[in-house]
């Protein structure tokens, strides 16, 4: 039993710093992960997605699969101030062993000021519930290990308990400012926090508290010639002992209104490099990414990590509507 004790809380204290709450390469198709304040952010559109990442080892694998939509509400066109609702479920599988399921509902106010009525504050929110699985029988022990042979993974791992499972619930919050210019460009600034309560998962009797997740964001549009923009952006946050900045950009060539063809370089940490490509066409935008390990632990580390974005855009019409501009793609 003590064995057991000590195997939960070393997968615990690997999920606790690592996935507390999933990160995506591609942090801008994927903004319910960033800012609970981007919720409806693509102003007249049901906005819907999928994100997949992979990642693999030497030993194992581990893959994070999300579905996403969300919408503006209250337009108007007398006040430009409108709302937004939406909807993600992230699912973790890391190995064998450990899965997590996320379902949160978010909402978010957008108040305009100014004379252009293109310039916005926004207040997001975001809660649900989070259920965490182990699995014994898929963690590997030293029963596993064989002297003159190595390691076996047909033999038993030797552990009495199958599988213990935690939910519970959880609660973000997030302020974002974002301005549109007349010539094109545009800019956003964020702040988030994930696990405002810091909810704990229980796995035999024993709770260890999600450490909160503070995160800083920012990105821009900037026109360069008549077909081509620039799109640079951060993304930093820490949690616990953790410290994460993703820094980088995206050349972005037009094809035809609101039709785009990118491509983009991304360093987190400077020991990780992100090459992306992006296609935007009419509503539906693709995008792939590939994170190469500029430098690792250990050698089983430098297999690196494919990535895989979809959403389209569903407009909605309306008998009265502000005309304001819109983040179509909540990060760029």
């Amino acid at each position: 039993m003590r064995r057991s004790v000590t195997i939960v809380f070393f997968v615990f204290g690997v999920l606790s710093v690592k996935a507390q709450q999933p990160f995506f390469s591609q942090f801008y198709n994927a903004s319910y992960t960033v800012n609970p304040a981007f919720t409806g952010t693509a102003y007249g559109y049901v906005r819907a997605g999928l994100n997949y990442k992979s990642y693999f080892n030497d030993f194992e694998q581990f893959q994070t699969t999300a579905g996403h939509v969300d919408l503006s509400l209250l337009e108007n066109d007398r006040n430009p101030d409108y709302a937004g609702v939406g909807m993600a479920i992230i699912h973790d599988q890391s190995g064998k062993a450990i899965t997590n399921t996320k379902a949160m509902l978010s909402f978010a106010y957008h108040n305009a000021y100014g004379r252009s009525r293109n310039e916005f504050i926004a207040f997001g929110m975001q809660a649900g519930i989070d259920n965490t699985n182990v699995d014994f029988t898929g963690l590997t022990t030293q029963n596993q290990w064989v002297n003159g042979i190595g390691f076996d993974p047909g033999l038993a791992n030797g552990e009495n308990i199958e599988s213990d499972n935690s939910t519970v619930v959880d609660f973000s919050a997030g302020f974002m400012w974002y301005k549109f210019l007349n010539n094109g460009a545009s800019f956003n600034a964020g702040v988030s926090v994930y696990h405002l309560g810091r909810p704990g998962r229980e796995f035999l009797g024993q709770k260890n508290p999600i450490e909160r997740r503070l995160s800083v964001h920012g990105s821009a549009r900037l026109p360069l010639t008549e077909v081509v923009n620039f799109a640079p952006s951060l993304f930093y946050f820490f949690q616990g002992d953790e410290h994460t900045i993703n820094l980088g950009g995206a050349i972005e060539f037009s094809l035809r209104e609101e039709s785009y063809f990118s491509l983009g370089v991304w360093a987190r940490n400077l020991d990780v490099f992100i090459g992306a490509i992006q296609v935007e066409y009419a509503n539906f935008i693709l995008g792939a990414s590939y994170d190469l390990l500029l430098s690792s632990i250990s050698d089983e580390t430098r297999n690196g990590g494919f990535e895989l974005s979809m959403s389209y855009l569903i407009k909605r019409t309306y008998k009265k509507r502000a005309r304001i501009k819109s983040l179509r793609r909540p990060g760029l």
